[in-house]
């Protein structure tokens, strides 16, 4: 079974990528939103912002997240991460040798994505804090990339290594419960988180289903 890591937040929030500009700083409002929230990792996956764009935004949002006590993460860009105080970097499976990172920034929280059970073992090797791995469930985004992986594949990984998994992919409040049987250490969402306003609301149930 993976370590236990009390101090490592249950439940990841995965910025939408490119609602932050049709939306009008949805980004920010979900960041404000974490302050009547338990804490989470909240992840900055906005692909669609140029690097200068990024760094403005994570400067804006660290204090905030910090402040909520929750984890802003930044996706791949370990040095915007450094340079606006965030608190770790998630890296995608084709990224940056995360053993290179970790050397770079020790003092970030390291995790990256894996999509099989050979790109999870070779992650754990590299001093990862965590794995995310998916999609577990349908998700329309990922459809292009074939069928989603599975519960059974999910345990599969979260047998094999010994950091925390994340499941992500299709995840509701109602599929947690099935996610932490198979023995993950939280779960990772996007979809949905993109109403603010009700983020506190739907953070507060996906922690219903966690602690059950």
């Amino acid at each position: 079974m993976p370590e236990k890591h009390p101090s490592l937040p249950r439940l990841m929030i995965v910025s939408s990528g490119g609602e932050h500009l049709s939306q009008k700083g949805l980004v920010l409002a979900q960041a404000q939103a974490l302050a009547r929230s338990a804490p989470v990792i909240f992840q900055i996956r906005e692909k669609m912002l140029d690097s200068a764009s990024i760094w403005r935004l994570c400067r804006q949002i660290a204090p905030l997240v910090n402040n909520s006590g929750s984890i802003l993460t930044i996706n791949e860009r370990f040095d915007i991460a450094l340079a606006s105080k965030a608190g770790g970097v998630h890296l995608p499976e084709s990224s940056c040798p995360a053993d290179v990172v970790r050397k770079a920034a020790r003092e970030l929280l390291t995790g990256q994505s894996v999509h099989s059970k050979a790109a999870a073992l070779k992650a754990t090797s590299t001093g990862l804090d965590y794995l995310l791995f998916g999609p577990v469930f349908h998700t329309p985004s990922k459809e292009p990339f074939g069928p989603p992986q599975g519960l059974e594949r999910l345990r599969e990984i979260c047998t094999k290594v010994r950091i925390p998994v994340f499941a992500v992919g299709g995840i509701t409040p109602d599929k947690v419960p099935a996610c932490l049987e198979c023995g993950a250490w939280g779960v990772a969402a996007l979809t949905p988180f993109l109403d603010a306003s009700s983020m506190p609301e739907t953070i507060k149930r996906f922690f219903s289903y966690i602690s059950i």
